[in-house]
């Protein structure tokens, strides 16, 4: 069943090699019974082939494979081979597929965590106090249980009482050392920052630790937007092929991130009664700054919602617009998003180094800047609660920028 996803001979050699070979061809029967979109099920296939010859490698077995293992080699992973976007899908399906037929063990009950008391309390405190979004809470609590379980090793029941600067410094720079990106790192940095701060303000910790978090450089406006030019942009919608309900689909989605600029939450969130017809507007009531955002319904990105309404969304009971489709229709998980952005830049044969959902964002403000908008009518479409947030794309206004360009210095010989 191999050859039903993949033609070259080498690459089922490649993925062939370890202990998990003899199981690949199970593995994409199964995706194939269960309707699985042939690049999702290719890349959880390139996924697990990885994994084999990770196995291999190390001289380990299939019954040596549990959950610690596989954390290891995602962790492994993610720097060296990217595996950050499809390694969790796949491997959870490998070992649920493993268990399934008898391989591994059933996995036995997962027992509360230790200081989950602590962690549940954080994760109050960050929703009451702090208002983040549940993915934001979700991101600093991992961060939390990892500066726990790091410390638990160190002093076990006693780890917080035990908690010095010197711990501090030395977990968040290990942890720093794990991520690639300046950004990564000081989102590292800024969880571990806000964790102690509240392990403090709770009375848990007697001293405050947070100077001795080391502060990761992050320049404020440092980089530049990167966005596509508005031609290559309607190219790319373009060559949506629509004469099926997931092109149709895709189309709507790519018309709202490039022409009304949603960020990838908003547009999964979007339901049915957010769109006002005969208002001609789309309201927008949980958004990442907590309040309503109203948009214009434009003509085409309107035509093109009704056609894929009436002809493409499968007709369930849910409120969400935008659908996966297949045998089990639901909403669209953020992975989703990414991957439908990258599928139909690479059909359009455009390169571009970050092809996610708020790459078109990007686009639309640099261009919305570039036509001579003002910065407070592009902040209130992007949505953004400070103008200083949208400053950066000043920074890509090639207009106002080659008018006050200064004369080289000297003669041209």
């Amino acid at each position: 069943m191999l050859d039903f996803y993949f033609d070259s001979a080498v690459r089922k050699r490649q993925l062939r090699r370890g202990p998990l070979a003899q199981h690949l061809d199970g593995l994409a029967a199964q995706f194939q019974q269960a309707s699985y979109a042939r690049l999702t099920a290719r890349r959880h296939l390139s996924v697990i082939g990885q994994f084999s010859s990770y196995l291999g490698s190390r001289g380990l077995a299939v019954h040596d494979i549990d959950e610690g293992l596989v954390d290891r080699f995602l962790a492994d992973a993610f720097v060296a081979e990217g595996f950050f976007q499809a390694g969790p899908a796949a491997t959870r399906y490998l070992l649920g597929y493993l268990r399934h037929h008898g391989i591994l063990a059933p996995r036995s009950p997962l027992a509360p965590h230790r200081f989950a008391t602590i962690l549940d309390g954080y994760d109050c405190y960050l929703r009451d106090v702090r208002g983040l979004a549940r993915s934001t809470r979700q991101h600093h609590v991992r961060h939390a249980r990892a500066c726990i379980d790091w410390l638990h090793e160190r002093y076990g029941e006693q780890a917080l009482e035990c908690l010095a600067g010197t711990d501090v410094l030395e977990f968040v720079t290990h942890r720093v050392s794990c991520y690639p990106s300046r950004s990564s790192r000081g989102h590292v940095s800024s969880a571990a920052r806000r964790f102690l701060k509240y392990l403090h303000a709770s009375g848990t910790i007697a001293t405050d630790l947070t100077r001795t978090v080391p502060r990761v450089s992050t320049p404020r406006l440092a980089s530049l937007p990167r966005g596509l030019p508005w031609e290559s942009v309607r190219n790319l919608i373009d060559s949506i092929d629509t004469t099926h309900p997931d092109g149709m689909r895709d189309k709507a989605i790519l018309l709202l991130l490039a022409t009304l600029g949603l960020r990838s939450g908003e547009l999964r969130a979007l339901e049915l009664g957010h769109i006002k017809w005969r208002a001609a507007e789309i309201r927008l009531p949980r958004t990442k700054v907590r309040r309503e955002r109203v948009l214009p319904l434009l003509h085409e990105v309107g035509v093109t919602l009704a056609d894929y309404l009436l002809h493409g969304r499968p007709a369930v009971a849910v409120p969400q617009v935008f659908l996966r489709h297949g045998p089990r229709p639901g909403p669209l998980t953020s992975n989703a998003v990414v991957w439908i952005v990258r599928r139909h830049l690479q059909r359009a044969g455009i390169q571009q180094r970050r092809s996610g959902a708020h790459m078109l964002r990007h686009s639309l403000a640099s261009r919305m800047v570039n036509a001579g908008v003002p910065i407070k009518s592009v902040a209130d479409v992007l949505g953004h609660a400070s103008i200083d947030t949208t400053a950066i794309y000043t920074k890509v206004d090639t207009t106002t920028l080659s008018a006050v360009a200064l004369p080289f210095p000297g003669e041209v010989r």
